[in-house]
């Protein structure tokens, strides 16, 4: 009596942990299509066992969705051979409401007939259709972002743009595939971190982009253009942008780099175009006066002289309407030469503007500049200018010279006195030197 009553509070144990599970359970004689369901399998269905009554192997399959019944009948196959310890699959049936539900259908073979072959299986079924959700809105949400990183990827590649992660705190960096592109590396050839990235920056421009960084944790914004050194000996202009998110206790950079080389390119060679005279390729005017007021300054806290020297070419509207405006180029062209490789770095030969030019002489004092022009005086007119016809002819210029002076207020004043000092040499005859200080 005492096991009987044991036993009876097992099964009724069992019963009680099938419901809390919300199993619908199952068994099935495989050789007659006699089957068995507790009540709860039919209620997953919108069912109640007595309307479903008498049930058969015939009534599982009226309910099991056409297209997954080769699923099922593949899991029974495997396990019936031997192949799987376990019946196990995952499948659809049709609800009463004519919506499909996910069930997890499992079991086992628990008795055999005497020719070895499958007599009762026992199992259950678990309504798995809200996981199946979840699994469906997440695989949504993964393609979406895949998408979403595909059309990233592609804008970067548009717009030559590559998209960074740092921890200033960890050195973990993390790029994306334009960024391995623009450093002019793979993912196979560097693993990133921001060590690895500072040894491809400029040493000249690591302290500016260091100093980007720590601004950034004040300000929030890491902006900064640098040069890097490519694994080839390359030099490429990149700017980098990006916002600094502390993170707990990290230090957080999430930015963009790009490459900016051609730009940088087209910016020099306008400030080229800019500060240089297109038929001589020597410092125009506007360079001329800046660098003349640059050393006035000087002049003014440091008393360092400055001498100028103004050079006109005499008669050269007379050169370009006897042998032509190429010929008065070639002039123009060689005076320019002449003054450039007489000169040292720091000196500043410049076109004032058509047949003018201008030497700007930091350091140099009265009587040296004097003695300069007339040795640069000398030499241009001794230069012949060859003509297609065997014949030629020289030029020759006039220079005035003056140097700053603790009683001029501004620049200008010494080139007014250099201006004047040359016309007074045009006017005695050119060909000449004259000087006021």
């Amino acid at each position: 009596m005492g096991q009987s009553r044991i036993f009876g509070d097992r099964i009724s144990a069992l019963e009680t942990i099938i419901d809390v599970a919300e199993l619908g359970t199952w068994m099935w004689n495989v050789q007659t299509g006699e089957t068995e369901f507790n009540e709860y399998w039919a209620q997953m269905l919108g069912y109640t066992l007595h309307e479903l009554a008498p049930t058969s192997i015939q009534t599982w399959l009226d309910f099991l969705y056409e297209e997954d019944r080769g699923v099922s009948e593949r899991a029974l196959k495997a396990h019936f051979e031997g192949e799987s310890s376990v019946y196990d699959c995952e499948v659809r049936v049709y609800h009463r409401d004519d919506r499909l539900i996910w069930i997890r259908d499992f079991g086992r073979v628990i008795s055999w007939t005497p020719q070895g072959e499958p007599e009762w299986v026992s199992g259950a079924h678990l309504d798995i259709t809200s996981q199946k959700e979840i699994e469906q809105s997440l695989r949504r949400e993964s393609e979406a972002n895949r998408e979403l990183v595909q059309t990233l990827e592609k804008a970067q590649e548009i717009g030559n743009l590559g998209y960074w992660k740092a921890s200033l705190e960890t050195g973990e960096l993390y790029w994306s595939n334009k960024v391995f592109e623009i450093f002019g590396v793979t993912r196979e050839t560097i693993v990133p971190s921001v060590a690895a990235f500072k040894s491809f920056v400029h040493p000249q421009d690591l302290a500016q982009v260091e100093a980007s960084e720590e601004r950034a944790k004040q300000t929030g914004l890491h902006d900064v253009e640098h040069r890097i050194i490519l694994p080839d000996g390359a030099i490429r202009w990149v700017h980098e942008r990006a916002d600094y998110t502390p993170v707990g206790e990290d230090k957080v950079l999430i930015g963009t780099v790009r490459d900016i080389t051609e730009q940088k390119e087209q910016e020099e060679l306008l400030r080229h175009m800019s500060l240089t005279d297109p038929l001589t390729q020597i410092n125009n005017r506007r360079v001329f006066m800046e660098r003349l007021h640059e050393s006035h300054e000087l002049f003014q806290r440091r008393g360092i002289p400055v001498a100028v020297i103004m050079f006109d070419i005499d008669h050269f509207k007379i050169v370009n309407d006897t042998y032509g405006h190429s010929a008065g180029d070639a002039v123009i062209q060689s005076v320019a030469q002449t003054l450039s490789d007489s000169v040292r770095e720091s000196d500043l030969p410049c076109r004032l503007g058509g047949e003018e030019f201008g030497l700007l002489l930091p350091g140099t004092g009265f009587a040296e500049a004097c003695r300069l022009a007339e040795r640069l005086r000398v030499e241009i007119s001794q230069h012949w200018y060859p003509l297609a016809d065997g014949g030629g002819f020289r030029v020759t210029v006039t220079a005035g010279i003056s140097s700053l002076s603790v009683n001029d207020q501004s620049p200008e004043q010494v080139l007014q006195r250099a201006d004047a000092a040359l016309y007074r040499g045009k006017a005695a005859g050119r060909d000449r030197v004259r000087k006021q200080r």
